[in-house]
Formats: structure tokens, sequence, C-alpha cells
């Protein structure tokens, strides 16, 4: 009791530790923001890679087999590596509409969808045949009587820390391809049920 607040005033014996508490949570957030930063960076680029991938491989066929095209999508899924996680995939065919706005006899139309198939049980069609599709602008890379493959991946990467330091986001990735083993590719349930 005899000292006085100016000896108090002077004492530095706690102020590392004082300091320390003062940054430890600072040093936390910074830390696991920078490893779950990482992780979301790497699981972009394996979305990336895995649309790039499946356009890739389905451009090189003439006829695509549903079944073969469930097992691309299975190595999708693969590259991903997502863990049990919901990955939604789509292979889409897009051809002009049959528009002809300048009156040359040549389909110049808006890109339509000539066929879809997804990853849900059993292979649906997310794009009805026919349809306007608007989720890619692929109006400019279109030819005539051709189609351009278009594969999209929609993934949500969820925080490995439960969205404390980065909530969930969505990677949304797509790849174009042109046939190249052909004008148009076609989807088929079997050798004799195709998609024209």
């Amino acid at each position: 009791m005899t000292q006085t607040p100016a000896h108090f005033a002077k004492d530095r014996s706690g102020v590392a530790a004082t300091e320390f508490a003062l940054l430890l949570p600072v040093l936390l957030l910074l830390f696991f923001g920078v490893v779950e930063g990482s992780d979301a960076l790497a699981k972009s680029r394996r979305v990336s890679l895995a649309a790039n991938t499946l356009a890739d491989l389905a451009a090189r066929e003439r006829r695509l087999m549903e079944d073969a095209a469930d097992d691309l999508f299975a190595g999708v899924e693969e590259i991903v590596d997502i863990n049990g996680a919901d990955l939604d995939i789509r292979l889409v065919s897009v051809i002009a509409g049959a528009g002809d706005a300048d009156g040359d006899g040549v389909p110049d139309g808006d890109p339509v969808v000539h066929w879809s198939y997804d990853n849900r049980p059993g292979g649906g069609a997310p794009y009805a045949a026919g349809a306007a599709y608007t989720t890619v602008d692929v109006k400019a890379l279109l030819e005539p009587d051709a189609s351009i493959i278009v594969a999209e991946v929609d993934y949500t990467h969820a925080s490995g820390f439960g969205g404390h330091v980065i909530s969930a986001m969505d990677i949304n990735r797509t790849a174009v391809r042109w046939p190249r083993r052909s004008l148009r590719i076609q989807l088929c349930k079997s050798a004799t049920d195709c998609v024209d």
C-alpha cells in the first residue's frame, strides 16, 4: 500500500502478455483467413479445370452415349474432389436458331439448345430442346449447321470452419468447345436412339 500511482504507471512487467492477448484474435483471423482463402482458390481452379476437361472430352465425340456422359461426370467429380458435396454438371449442345434475319437462306438466329444432359440420377435435360440459350453468349461462335458444346459446372464451396472466416461461395464455371470430328455431336441413349 506504500506504492504510489506513479510507480504503477512505470511498471511494465505485464505489457507483453497484454499486447499478445489483444493481438491473438487478429492473428488467428488472419491465419485461418489465409488457409480458407487458399482452399477456396484451389477449389475454384479445380472447378475451372473440370469444366474445361469436360467440354474438351465431349467435343471429341461424334456420338456421345449417355453412359459415356455419366462417366465423364464421374471424372469431373473426381477432379473437383467434392467429398460428397453437391456438384451440378451440365453438357449442352447449342445451335443457331432457325431465324434468317438477313434473308440469305442461312439460319442466323439466336442460340438455341440442340440437346442438354446433366448429372442428376438418370441424366436429366436441364434445358429444353429448342429453348433459347442465354447462359453463355455463343452467338458469334456459331456456324450454320454446326453446334457448340458448352460444359457448365456449379459448385458451392463451404468453409471448413463453418463459415466463421469465409462464408459459403458459389463457384460457377463454363467452358465452350467446337466439335472436332463432326459439325454436330449427337447425344444417344443407344446406338439407334440419338438426337439429330
